[in-house]
């Protein structure tokens, strides 16, 4: 038997068939971008925001020329520029009205020398900011609309910072800021930023203030809702080998809990592993436990969660590693556990605000009547297994 696996994919955003349509939020960011209105995408590690605009950059409308690129390697003011004026002729290029000033726009050549048999030409050395300004004012005069979609954009910010200090990072706020206010780029130009760490956390923790951001319009991507998750499903195992009735598709969603498409594609593609090492079709709820166990023991799959709280926040590591290991073990925790936590870490300023602006707006944890838990049970069973409590003397 030639075994089909499912339709997933659990690397790269998703293209193609394998990606799955979520029409609501795809017309809600079409409908921001005619009106001018520069947005800030607000989701989830893993739920799936970059393959959305990266399927709406590739649909052709006749109004926008759409890129959509990774820009997380940027660690300059120039890379940013160069990166924009590089992906803003792709999207006129590919889906410009009229082409005939781009290329001319584009091949600037400066005489190095000349010689009595030759004249030497190497291309101009480039200041891409002025560059990019004075492409928005061809837009405006050949009547072109440019979207870019740029993923992971507080990751430029907090390389910039790094690699040439809060200044410099400051300075391309307050560029990003002015692209988006000048009156004579609004109906030529729109940015639409995405990140997996909150962009406000970046901006506060460097600049101290967030006012620099606050003019974005805010989209937020949830997690799937439960008839979206059967639909999902469904798309995943269509005519794979892998056979799931009903009920199993019942109890394979209630154990996953939090309807992240990442999470549903993994347990989906440790179960068909399962079965096809068997040469069974049919998958048990047994299968379903046993597949969600190997998960939590991949250490791969979840470590980003953990890195990127090291990584952003080092002075505040410790209290929210102990809030969320506190969280996993005892399956949820109250405000006042909280508190006490933040006092021993001697944390009493901003203690709440770092729960709700990083581990609530990131995705980690979720509040009703001031208790707190995991959104996946996955990440909290992963946490728990890997982060024990600390005895206290």
């Amino acid at each position: 038997m030639k075994w089909k696996h499912p339709n997933t994919i659990t690397g790269p955003a998703a293209e193609g068939d394998k990606y799955f349509r979520r029409e609501e939020i795809e017309n809600r960011l079409w409908r921001e971008i005619a009106k001018n209105s520069h947005v800030l995408f607000l989701a989830p590690r893993r739920v799936g925001k970059s393959s959305i605009v990266m399927y709406m950059s590739t649909r052709h409308n006749k109004e926008f020329a759409c890129k959509y690129e990774n820009i997380q390697s940027d660690s300059s003011i120039q890379d940013f520029y160069k990166r924009l004026c590089n992906m803003t002729h792709s999207a006129l290029t590919n889906y410009g009205k009229s082409k005939n000033w781009l290329s001319s726009w584009w091949n600037s050549y400066t005489i190095q020398s000349i010689g009595k048999d030759k004249i030497e030409i190497q291309k101009a050395t480039i200041d891409y900011r002025t560059k990019f300004f004075e492409l928005l004012g061809n837009l405006k005069d050949h009547q072109e609309k440019v979207v870019l979609f740029l993923d992971e954009f507080p990751d430029v910010i907090w390389n910039i910072n790094n690699q040439h200090g809060a200044q410099e990072a400051e300075t391309l706020l307050n560029d990003v800021r002015t692209l988006r206010q000048t009156k004579d780029f609004k109906d030529v130009f729109i940015i639409v930023l995405l990140g997996s760490v909150g962009l406000n956390h970046i901006v506060k923790k460097i600049t101290g203030r967030i006012d620099k951001v606050n003019d974005l319009h805010r989209e937020y991507l949830h997690a799937l809702e439960i008839e979206q998750a059967k639909n999902f499903l469904n798309h995943l195992i269509k005519d794979a080998t892998m056979q799931l009735e009903d009920a199993t598709k019942d109890y394979l969603l209630n154990k996953i809990g939090y309807f992240i498409p990442y999470y549903m594609q993994l347990i989906v593609e440790e179960c068909d592993d399962m079965l096809k090492e068997k040469n069974i079709t049919q998958l048990t709820t047994m299968d379903i436990d046993k597949a969600y166990q190997k998960i939590i023991k991949k250490n791969e799959h979840f470590s980003d969660w953990d890195r990127r709280i090291s990584k952003y926040f080092p002075d505040k590591y410790v209290y929210l590693l102990e809030v969320l290991s506190m969280c996993a073990h005892k399956n949820g925790i109250d405000l006042q556990e909280i508190y006490n936590i933040a006092v021993s870490n001697n944390n009493i300023n901003e203690w709440k605000a770092d729960i709700d602006d990083i581990l609530i707006a990131d995705g980690y944890l979720y509040e009703e009547n001031q208790l707190y838990a995991f959104n996946s049970p996955l990440l909290k069973d992963w946490w728990k297994a890997r982060h024990p409590l600390m005895k206290k003397s």
